[in-house]
């Protein structure tokens, strides 16, 4: 393997001339909402054109939409596990030939952990419709970044709680107290971590794609928050780099807005940043917008009055993704139609708790990161993943040690195969924030066609 840096690419805070308006009609207000209110004189400015909230089958209709009239640029998303009503959970992937296995840096920006947040699904929502308008019309800026980066949307993560306007799931969990690292028994936290569909099927979706940067959308303070949850963790090792992003976003948004670890907000346990960090090393934000106070809470001041904002911000982040700085490259020449994948697993654990044998400890959980990536007609290939070095997390096995500074050495396992799953290399490989490591596949290239019909 041959390890090389990269230079630092060129960051700027991207401005973008008002997007065309799709015309799609207003919708209803999902019941606890309330009334809905009258639409305003003045056209409303979102790229939907929307004036009132969607219900769950107006998303599941944008989404279907964008499929259907942008092939080339969107492809629809399942995630695998239906929620405990047995609804399922969609979203979308956009990018340039978005159906290509290119190996781009990923974004992914998800809305509605809980369930009656609805600007936060609003917002997520409208910005893919955005990027994709934007994309078809030739905005350069856009192409650009698309060029370089994919984006996943999820806009409703917690389909049940939307459906009957609350907070938590069907099972009353807030499934923000649910995932694995740091999982404590609150009472909204789940009969145990990871008990809740909704959280696994965020975990798949960060587990299997190699995501750079990762936004959990919220409402309804001012703020824009990073990993750790609780203070006696102490910073994450990549504090700099969470606060700078954090900091760049929430200077969009306005004066009124502060940037910090979401344990100087509040301490929490089990929430999405903290295991997205500290299982991948991925840029995870918790975003959360608000009108100022005193300002009445509805439509027009909580999605169309902070659109052109939030447009910038998630652009800001997608920017992120797409810098060479933010990730790591593996690359090299395999066979045609080889698939290559990369895997690591590894063991993380709860905070100390009650367990039912009556003695105090954490619990642990597997963790397991796999992407993989088809070779096409040259073999050549170059693929942005996330660090080898996983950040240690105060949680341990024997308890809480916060305050850690180092990196566990955790080589990615990439192997080489036939596409019937016959593994013809495995290459260890170590690589860090901004470097390219090359792998020699030569054993693959030679092995692929043998024996073959």
């Amino acid at each position: 393997m041959r390890r090389t840096d990269r230079t630092r690419s060129s960051r700027r805070t991207v401005m973008l001339a008002a997007a065309a308006v799709l015309a799609v009609p207003a919708v209803s207000v999902p019941a606890a909402v309330g009334v809905a209110e009258p639409a305003p004189s003045v056209a409303a400015g979102l790229p939907s054109g929307n004036t009132e909230y969607r219900t769950l089958a107006d998303y599941e209709a944008d989404m279907a939409e964008l499929v259907a009239d942008h092939p080339d640029l969107v492809k629809p998303i399942t995630l695998p596990y239906p929620t405990t009503s047995g609804r399922t959970v969609r979203g979308v992937e956009i990018s340039t030939n978005v159906t290509a296995d290119d190996g781009k840096p990923v974004f992914v920006d998800v809305g509605m952990h809980h369930g009656n947040e609805f600007p936060s699904g609003e917002l997520t929502m409208e910005f893919a419709i955005d990027l994709v308008q934007r994309a078809a019309a030739g905005d350069r800026e856009v192409t650009r970044l698309l060029d370089s980066a994919r984006v996943v949307v999820v806009p409703i993560v917690n389909v049940d709680g939307f459906v009957r306007g609350r907070r938590q799931t069907d099972t009353n969990t807030d499934m923000n107290r649910n995932y694995g690292m740091g999982w404590l028994p609150i009472s909204t936290g789940g009969a145990a971590p990871w008990s809740e569909p909704e959280t696994r099927n965020i975990e798949w979706l960060l587990s299997t794609r190699q995501a750079v940067v990762f936004n959990t959308q919220h409402t309804c303070i001012q703020v824009v928050l990073y990993p750790p949850l609780q203070l006696a963790a102490g910073p994450a090792q990549d504090v700099g780099r969470l606060h700078a992003l954090a900091s760049e976003v929430a200077s969009i948004y306005g004066p009124g807005y502060d940037a910090l670890p979401s344990a100087e907000d509040y301490e929490t346990t089990g929430e999405a940043i903290d295991w997205a960090y500290y299982a991948t090393r991925g840029l995870a934000l918790t975003t959360e917008t608000c009108p100022d106070a005193g300002v009445a809470r509805t439509y027009q001041t909580q999605v169309l009055d902070v659109y052109d904002q939030h447009r910038e911000a998630m652009l800001t982040m997608l920017e992120t993704a797409a810098d060479p700085d933010q990730y790591a490259v593996i690359d090299g020449k395999g066979p045609k139609g080889a698939v290559l994948r990369i895997t690591k697993a590894f063991d993380m654990y709860t905070s100390p708790y009650l367990q039912s044998d009556g003695a105090t400890r954490p619990s642990s959980f597997t963790t397991t990161l796999t992407s993989d990536l088809t070779l096409g007609r040259n073999g050549k290939f170059e693929w942005a993943v996330n660090p080898s070095y996983r950040p240690i997390p105060a949680y341990q096995e024997d308890g809480i040690h916060g305050f850690q500074t180092g990196f566990y050495e955790e080589p990615w396992i990439l192997t080489c195969e036939r596409p019937d799953g016959t593994v013809l290399q495995t290459v260890p490989v170590d690589v860090d924030l901004g470097e390219t490591v090359t792998v020699d596949l030569k054993e693959c290239r030679r092995e692929f066609h043998q024996g073959r019909p």
